[in-house]
């Protein structure tokens, strides 16, 4: 497991493992310890948010996004998700709720703290907290076990505090009623369609297509633009001049020897009797009764421990036969890890005490440490010396390259001047990056490129092991094109408005009709659709939006008020029955209803608390922000 999370280190998969953590607490904006930085992005009742706190909680919420959208999240995006908002207006409630706990008193105990995160299931293996997978984790994920600790501890304070909030938040069963016959309604409608894609007839001309032009030119505004020089330092430049010798080779083998060992394991199956924290001795003691009474029984000739373990065990392993797989001492607690690694193979263990309650355990296997030889590893530590090495170099001269266009106003003549090579870009977007540029560092040197001024040179970017020192040259900004550049879609776009809009005016025409109380005419394509629930249960290919129209019709109001412009075009659409759902169904349905309006209710009280909070809060934010609140 952790040589696979060595591999993994920086890896999507560790970085989702932790991410479910830490994004519990970005969302509650715990961050690094306050007044951390020198910056303050906001204060709440004189207490410090940094720009740090803020930087960290707006990376992990943009990373959170960008997780969720498969990596597609842009600029444009990120501004209209109003990310930037988000992160400091989570940071703001959390210390509000903070200081809210610390006023009424409540307190996590070191105890609780302990349960919480021993309970977390990214720290286990085989179901069994990993010490030694919790650090590794942490540590790979730029976190000290302090820190985290410190972030669960907040989280945990918050949620003492919610559960105060909200404990008092109740349901009646007429409130349950009422949304069961809410969400048990059915009605089913007569409309018409009106497809804009329909009407062939419609054509646009050059004045049509000119006015709506002016009126949309925004939309076909081109990304901006931009050309760079760059220095480029690869380690792939500087690695094939590079010999490594034996004696080196030996001298890296034993400087990272632990890379090369496996530690002692052992594989072992286990039947767990819980004890709970604070028990009774008479509790203890039959606890240990029952221990005591398994290890019989797996003593006894002809027992099957597995079966045991699955009838007995109140472990997480006990559907498994009790089977923990192979572990390192340091993956388990002591007691159990000094018992099972002093064990001979096939052994029963008598009753062992952990924390969890008592153990009978069984090994399996013993597989002793080994360590492979230089000459197995030979081959891959010298590619790895090979790149380093390469690497390191490659930075080197980038740092050489660098001091000698250091001042420069013009990074090609000074690159000619030290005989350096320079590459010219053509014009590329943020989104696409320079073609000049390998693939895999397109976004970022893009990225990096549109921050510099014109004229202004980078410090030494890397990415990927590779080196690069950037000039922008030349930057071109968003602007609407003419119209004869883009004239073929802006056409398009023209055309399928103006169907559109005789399609709106036909629609409107027939509803004008039926409010004055009159049918579809005669010859007109009425479609009836089947009943259908408020989620659209019933509703097959209806439009959402002629869904829930339909729930504000009644008897009184039997026709929509407007023409419902849907995916499909322009609807018309009038009421055909509505069926008020009896209570046959109430019973099987009450417990889960109940739930989710207890669940709601909970959510509109703590809103309406943290608005409370912040109203009578003093808040203060950097400029640069948008205010969220009056005070």
């Amino acid at each position: 497991m952790l040589q696979m999370m060595r591999d993994n280190a920086g890896s999507w998969i560790i970085k989702i493992l932790l991410g479910v953590i830490v994004l519990v607490f970005i969302f509650l904006g715990l961050g690094p310890d306050r007044n951390s930085g020198n910056s303050i992005v906001a204060e709440v009742n004189k207490t410090v948010i940094s720009w740090d706190d803020y930087r960290l909680a707006y990376n992990e919420l943009v990373e959170g996004y960008r997780r969720q959208l498969g990596g597609n999240l842009s600029e444009e995006m990120i501004k209209m998700f109003r990310l930037r908002e988000q992160a400091l207006e989570s940071l703001i409630t959390s210390e509000l709720m903070i200081q809210e706990a610390d006023r009424l008193k409540l307190r996590v105990t070191d105890k609780e703290l302990e349960q919480a995160i021993t309970a977390l299931p990214y720290f286990k293996t085989d179901g069994v907290f990993d010490m030694a997978l919790y650090e590794a984790l942490l540590r790979q994920n730029g976190l000290t076990v302090p820190q985290f600790e410190a972030q669960q501890r907040k989280s945990m304070l918050i949620s003492k505090l919610r559960s105060m909030v909200e404990s008092g938040v109740l349901v009646t069963d007429g409130e349950v009623q009422e949304l069961y016959k809410y969400k048990n309604t059915e009605a089913s409608v007569r409309y018409t369609l009106f497809d804009p894609a329909s009407y062939a007839d419609v054509t646009v001309d050059d004045a049509y297509v000119a006015a709506y032009f002016a009126e949309k030119g925004e939309q076909y505004k081109t990304d901006p633009e931009a050309r760079i020089s760059f220095m480029r330092f690869g380690r792939d430049d500087f690695g094939k001049g590079i010999a490594i010798t034996d004696e080196e080779l030996a001298d890296a083998y034993q400087a990272n020897l632990d890379r090369y060992q496996t530690a002692e394991t052992v594989e072992a199956s286990h039947i767990l009797i819980k004890v709970a924290e604070g028990a009774t001795a008479e509790e203890e003691a039959e606890a240990r009764k029952r221990a005591d009474e398994v290890y019989a029984k797996a003593k006894a000739e002809g027992s099957d421990f597995a079966e045991l373990a699955k009838t007995f065990s109140e472990g997480p392993s006990a559907k498994d036969g009790g089977r923990l797989g192979a572990f390192e001492r340091s993956a388990m607690v002591k007691p159990f890890a000094d018992k099972a690694f002093a064990m001979t193979e096939g052994e029963v263990s008598e009753p062992v005490r952990t924390q969890f309650g008592w153990h009978v355990i069984k090994l399996a296997k013993k597989n002793p440490a080994t360590v492979k030889s230089l000459a197995e590893v030979k081959d891959e530590l010298r590619k790895s010396l090979v790149d380093e090495q390469a690497e390191a170099d490659a930075y080197a001269a980038s740092e050489n390259a660098f001091d000698m266009v250091l001042g420069s106003d013009n990074l090609k003549e000074a690159g000619e001047t030290a005989e350096l090579p320079v590459i010219d870009s053509a014009f590329f977007t943020r989104w696409k990056g320079p073609e000049a540029v390998a693939s895999v560092d397109r976004m970022r040197i893009a990225k990096d490129a549109f921050e510099l001024e014109v004229g202004g040179v980078s410090d030494i970017l890397e990415y990927n092991g590779t080196y690069y020192i950037v000039q922008l040259i030349e930057k071109k900004e968003s602007v609407v094109p003419e119209l004869a550049d883009v004239k073929e879609r802006v056409q398009a776009d023209a055309l399928t408005q103006a169907k559109a809009e005789k399609a709106e005016a036909e629609a409107s025409a027939l509803l004008a009709l039926l409010k004055e109380g009159k049918d579809f005419p005669e010859g007109t394509k009425v479609t009836e659709s089947p009943l259908f629930t408020r989620d659209g249960k019933g509703a097959d290919a209806l439009d959402r939006k002629v869904v829930e129209a339909a729930f504000g019709l009644n008897a009184a109001k039997p026709v929509a008020d407007e023409v419902i412009k849907g995916s499909g075009g322009m609807y018309v659409v009038a009421l055909k029955e509505k069926k008020i759902p009896n209570l046959d169904g109430y019973a099987e349905a009450s417990e889960a209803l109940k739930a989710e309006l207890l669940s709601q209710k909970r959510r509109d009280v703590l809103s309406k608390w943290v608005e409370e909070l912040r109203n009578n809060a003093e808040i203060k934010r950097d400029p640069r922000f948008a205010a969220g609140d009056s005070e």
